[in-house]
C-alpha cells in the first residue's frame, strides 16, 4: 500500500477532530442539526488552519445518509465520496486558476440543476479573494437569491480584499491560528500513533516553525521522522528548520548582556554559516524577553523593556541591511551598555542612592556619631548647650531627635535654625556615569528632560 502523507492521513473528518478552531465547529454543527444553515458562508484566516477542512466536513454533513448529532457518519457511500473528490454534488473551485467572469457564468448556470445524489449542491471556492471585480459582480445575484439546495462556502486568507458587497451576503467566520501548546499536543498524539519516539522540545520547535499553521506541523513532523530515522529529536530538529532551542536563545540573551564582544560574535557566525534566518533569531528573542520578563529573575525589568526595543528595532532594520548578522551583532551588543547601569528612572531623575548591605549599614549608624553626621559645631553655654547643625536638612532631623540630645549632654539643648536661603549645590557626577548617561541617551535617542537636576536646592525641603 501507497504511504499516505501524515497532513492527508491525519486529515479531520468530523467536527469534533478540527484542531483550535472549536467555536467555528460547534457553531456549524448546531446550525446542520437544528436546520438553519445559512446559503453562503466565507471561511477566512491564515493557510493551513483547516478552512477548507471544515467546508468538506460541512459538505459532508449536509450530505450525509446517516448524521449523528450534526456529525458526518463517514460511512455512508456519499460521505466515502465526498472523502475521496468523488461526489457531483460537492464542487471544489481554485479562484487563483478560475478568477474570470466567464468561469463565474458557468457557474451560475449549473446552480439551477438539482442535485444528481445528495441532499444539497455544495459549491467551495478556495482562495475567493483572487477573483476578478467582474466576476465579484457577476455572482452577486446568485449569492443574495441562491436556490434552495445550494450552499456556497468561500474560503480566503485575505478577507480584506473581498468587495463588501459579497461579505453582506455571507456569514462570516474568521479561523484563527492554533496556538502553539495545542499544536504541540496534536503532535504527540499524532507520533503515538505513528508508534514514533520523541522529544517534547523538538514538537515545540516544530510548532514554532510552522507559526500556527497545524498543516505546515504536521508536514515538518513527517520531514522529522525520516531526517531522525525514526525519532524526533530537537537537535537535528533545530538544525533542520532552523529554529533556536531554548538553551540557545537564553545563552545568546545572556551573551549580549554581559558584553562579551567575542563569543558573542562567533555564536551569530555560527548561526550564520549554518543558515538560521536572522529574522526568526530576532523573534525568537523577542519571545524569550517577553517570558524572561513575565516569569524570569535573571533580569531586571527595565533590562528587560530596553531589550524588547531594541529588538523590535533590529527586526525592522535587519530585514533590509546587507550584512544581516553583523547588523544583529551590534543591536545585540547594545544590550551590554546596563549591565554597570543603575536604573535607568533614578538615572535620568538624578537620584543616585547607594544602598548599603544591611549589615554594613548598621555596623556604619554604630561608628558615627550624631555629630559626625549632622552637627557642624557643639558650644556649651552653662545652662544648656547650643548645636549648630550642618544644613537646614540635619536640623529637621536634629528637631526630632531632640530628646536624645538632651540625654546625652544632660542639658537643654538649643539648636541653632539655619537660613533658609536659596543657596544651591553642585551635584558632582563621575566622568564615567556621565559616559554611561550620554551612551543610554543615544541608545534610546532621548533628551534630557529639563529640570535635569545637576544642582540642588539646600533649601528645599523635598
Amino acid at each position: 500500500m501507497a504511504y499516505v502523507a501524515i497532513p492527508r492521513k491525519y486529515r479531520p473528518k468530523k467536527f469534533s477532530e478540527v484542531t483550535g478552531q472549536e467555536y467555528i465547529t460547534e457553531t456549524l454543527r448546531n446550525a446542520i442539526k437544528s436546520g438553519r444553515f445559512a446559503h453562503a458562508y466565507i471561511f477566512a484566516g491564515p493557510r493551513g488552519v483547516g478552512k477548507t477542512t471544515t467546508a468538506r466536513i460541512v459538505a459532508k454533513a449536509l450530505n450525509c445518509e446517516n448524521p449523528l448529532d450534526g456529525e458526518p457518519c463517514n460511512q455512508c457511500p456519499n460521505c466515502l465520496a465526498i472523502s475521496k473528490g468523488s461526489f457531483p454534488d460537492v464542487i471544489e473551485i481554485d479562484a487563483a486558476t478560475n478568477r474570470g467572469i466567464d468561469q463565474i457564468r458557468e457557474l451560475r448556470e449549473s446552480v439551477h440543476y438539482a442535485p444528481a445524489k445528495g441532499k444539497k449542491k455544495v459549491y467551495i471556492i478556495d482562495e475567493f479573494h483572487m477573483l476578478t471585480k467582474e466576476a465579484f459582480n457577476a455572482l452577486l445575484k446568485t449569492l443574495e437569491e441562491p436556490p434552495e439546495h445550494i450552499v456556497f462556502i468561500l474560503a480566503t486568507t485575505e478577507i480584506d480584499k473581498i468587495p463588501p458587497t459579497i461579505l453582506s451576503r455571507c456569514q462570516k467566520f474568521v479561523f484563527r491560528k492554533i496556538p502553539k501548546e495545542l499544536m504541540v499536543e496534536t503532535l504527540k498524539e499524532i507520533c503515538q500513533k505513528e508508534g514514533v519516539g520523541y522529544e517534547e522540545e523538538a514538537l515545540y520547535l516544530i510548532a514554532t516553525a510552522s507559526e500556527g499553521c497545524m498543516r505546515d506541523a504536521e508536514s515538518l513532523l513527517d520531514q522529522s521522522i525520516a531526517l531522525g530515522g525514526g525519532e524526533v529529536k530537537a537537535k537535528e530538529v533545530s538544525e533542520f528548520l532552523g529554529v533556536l532551542t531554548g538553551k540557545d536563545i537564553a545563552e545568546i540573551l545572556k551573551l549580549s548582556f554581559s558584553g562579551d564582544k567575542q563569543r558573542l560574535r562567533e555564536q551569530l557566525k555560527n548561526l550564520e554559516n549554518q543558515g538560521y534566518n536572522p529574522l526568526f533569531v530576532i523573534k525568537q528573542l523577542l519571545e524569550r524577553v517577553e517570558k524572561e520578563f513575565i516569569e524570569g529573575e535573571e533580569f531586571t525589568d527595565e533590562e528587560l523593556v530596553a531589550a524588547f526595543k531594541i529588538l523590535s528595532e533590529a527586526h525592522k532594520s535587519v530585514a533590509f541591511h546587507p550584512y544581516p548578522y553583523t547588523a544583529l551583532f551590534f543591536y545585540l551588543f547594545k544590550l551590554s551598555y546596563f549591565k554597570d547601569l543603575k536604573r535607568i528612572g533614578e538615572l535620568l531623575s538624578g537620584n543616585f542612592k547607594l544602598s548599603l548591605p544591611e549589615k554594613k549599614a548598621e555596623e556604619t549608624a554604630e561608628e558615627n556619631s550624631l555629630e559626625d553626621i549632622y552637627i557642624k559645631e557643639t558650644n556649651d553655654k552653662g545652662d544648656f548647650v547650643e548645636i549648630i547643625p550642618k544644613n537646614r536638612t540635619a536640623f529637621d532631623l536634629l528637631q526630632e531627635r531632640i530628646n536624645e540630645l538632651e540625654r546625652k549632654f544632660g542639658k537643654k539643648v538649643k539648636l541653632v535654625e539655619i537660613d533658609n536661603g536659596t543657596r544651591k549645590k553642585e551635584v558632582k557626577i563621575s566622568p564615567e556615569s556621565e559616559e554611561k548617561i550620554d551612551k543610554l541617551l543615544k541608545t534610546f535617542s532621548a533628551k534630557l528632560f529639563p529640570g535635569y537636576p545637576k544642582v540642588i536646592d539646600e533649601s528645599s525641603n523635598s
